[in-house]
């Protein structure tokens, strides 16, 4: 029976990745169904039949964001780690909250739907679906996050997702004994030749010394940060430093839903890194519950303090969430500092802090407001760079061709050089092109 992929998001861009899986007459499947979370079309292409079922490979919303249509048009199951299923309720609900009700596409039912569709997995147990055998690996992005490798009719495929090598204070690095695969569909969020990631060491170091010049100085510091993933490694990398005496112990406000996912985080402990699932069992709390952290009640009350803080807010690419309210406070003053966390795509508002625009629109409002705070940006990237990506590539055994998605199209370009100078079969797909295999 013959295969075939179909890339409807994620091709040549960040964002809504979703690829359609032909699997001849057995049925379709889908590799995530995410939104685009920066300029241009906000959802995937339609899928071109009946979708017989649903994989999701971690619970961002570039990857999950569509799944409340997918499966509510589609009646079909959903498959994810038990803290995916978890965290992409959280996150969903939350951009419905966002999402101004003319422009909605989805319920609140819509989202409770997806639990009772919800069959969950776990790594490395091969199930059955479609007469295709399914098995999820860990993929090191975040917490739950997972590879996907598909068997069908002789022929072996896998999907990373968004995959990450190295350790973080949260979760290990992606697993590297896989099974031999023809056919692998890889992420290149940092495929360019320019993109080498630093120490996660020197990372904190820096980003640490540069908050306490700050706040020595008497400033504050907002710190934009996805709820999920970025926003515990830094929580954990401030406590840290603080308890060790390295950087002055000052309030740490969480705005968002950042708490709320922390709950997620430790409640899910058992899909932790060893090093702070024993911490979370030793202490019986969450390594998150700790003195200089507070939740924030009322916004007001924090932008009148006068002594030095440090908010930690959603969100991210600063599209929406409390960090544009903070942004009117914090960043129209020279002595503090925007400390940007994560990678900012393209037509997003933290992406133009981060090429050197200061006079700046807020989203839904049409605000404008002159940041003269210090922008920085701090390397805590949940990705694998171009090193990293060759690195996994060059494990993987009888690969016959690989397609690049999830990537800015001239970062593409450089990891397909980098991969054909090696002698492997590459290519780069376009949206909704159409690929027998």
């Amino acid at each position: 029976m013959s295969i075939a992929l179909r890339f409807l998001g994620g091709a040549r861009e960040v964002g809504r990745s979703c690829i359609e899986l032909e699997l001849g007459e057995s049925g379709r499947i889908l590799l995530d169904s995410g939104i685009n979370l920066g300029s241009g079309d906000r959802n995937p292409i339609e899928p071109f039949g009946k979708v017989d079922a649903l994989l999701l490979t971690h619970a961002h919303l570039d990857h999950s964001g569509y799944s409340p249509e997918i499966v509510k048009s589609h009646d079909c199951p959903l498959f994810s780690l038990p803290p995916t299923r978890d965290l992409s309720e959280l996150l969903l609900l939350d951009l419905l909250s966002l999402t101004p009700k003319e422009e909605r596409t989805f319920t609140h039912e819509d989202v409770m739907y997806l639990r009772k569709k919800e069959k969950l997995v776990s790594y490395e147990i091969p199930f059955t679906l479609r007469n295709a055998e399914i098995i999820f690996f860990d993929a090191g992005h975040v917490l739950g996050s997972a590879m996907i490798y598909i068997k069908f009719n002789g022929k072996r495929i896998l999907y990373t997702g968004d995959i990450n090598l190295t350790n973080t204070r949260t979760v290990r690095g992606a697993q590297l004994d896989l099974p031999a695969v023809d056919y692998l569909i890889i992420e290149s969020t940092y495929g360019g030749n320019s993109d080498v990631h630093p120490s996660r060491k020197k990372v904190e170091r820096k980003f640490v010394m540069d908050i306490e010049k700050v706040i020595e100085s008497g400033g504050k510091v907002l710190v934009p940060v996805f709820a999920l993933g970025r926003a515990q490694e830094v929580l954990l990398t401030l406590i840290d430093h603080m308890d060790s005496g390295v950087l002055q112990k000052v309030p740490i406000f969480v705005d968002g839903m950042i708490k709320e996912v922390n709950k997620i985080y430790t409640i899910h402990w058992f899909w932790l890194r060893p090093e702070l699932r024993n911490k979370i069992r030793a202490l019986r709390k969450s390594p998150f519950d700790h003195p200089y952290v507070d939740e924030v009640r009322d916004r007001r009350e924090i932008v009148d303090i006068n002594e030095p803080y440090i908010v930690v807010t959603t969100s991210g690419m600063l599209q929406g969430g409390p960090v544009l309210d903070y942004l009117k406070y914090i960043g129209t003053d020279r002595r503090n500092l925007i400390y940007l966390t994560g990678y900012q795509v393209k037509g997003t508002l933290g992406r133009e802090l981060l090429d050197g625009k200061r006079d700046i629109t807020l989203p839904r409002t049409g605000e404008t407001v002159h940041i003269e705070a210090d922008v920085k940006f701090a390397d805590f990237s949940a990705h694998a760079d171009q090193v990293n990506l060759l690195r996994f590539i060059s494990s993987i055994k009888d690969l016959k061709e690989i397609f690049l998605v999830h990537g800015e199209e001239e970062k593409m370009i450089d990891l397909e050089k980098k991969i054909d100078e090696r002698g492997l079969t590459v290519y780069r797909p376009s949206l909704g092109e159409l690929v027998r295999l």
